[in-house]
């Protein structure tokens, strides 16, 4: 997780488990798309430049086709924001509820 996301190809969003924002942060993530059975069904867990943890239950899809559809956030707290992530400690489950309205 400490990892720094290569821009490659593409300057705004980039690789299988890294997003990087327009002011040059980034995060390295893992993500669960799950089938909505009831606990945390889509699961995003991140690890940041600014050395935080986030997480989202966010609906992200697979592979996270719609966020890169979508212009780059201009930092971590946009992202945070806009895909409705939350800072917690990165060691302990017992935070990760859910950050956005269930249907």
């Amino acid at each position: 997780m400490k990892a720094r996301p290569d821009a490659g190809g593409n300057p705004e969003w980039t690789g299988e488990h890294g997003l990087l924002m327009t002011n040059g942060e980034y995060l390295i993530y893992a993500s669960r798309h799950g089938a909505e059975s009831g606990f945390v069904d889509h699961l995003f867990l991140a690890h940041g430049s600014d050395d935080r943890w986030y997480y989202s239950p966010f609906h992200f899809c697979n592979t996270m086709a719609m966020v890169r559809a979508e212009n780059p956030p201009g930092s971590i707290a946009e992202f945070a924001s806009k895909y409705a992530a939350r800072q917690f400690d990165g060691k302990s489950d017992v935070y990760l509820q859910h950050t956005w309205p269930v249907k």
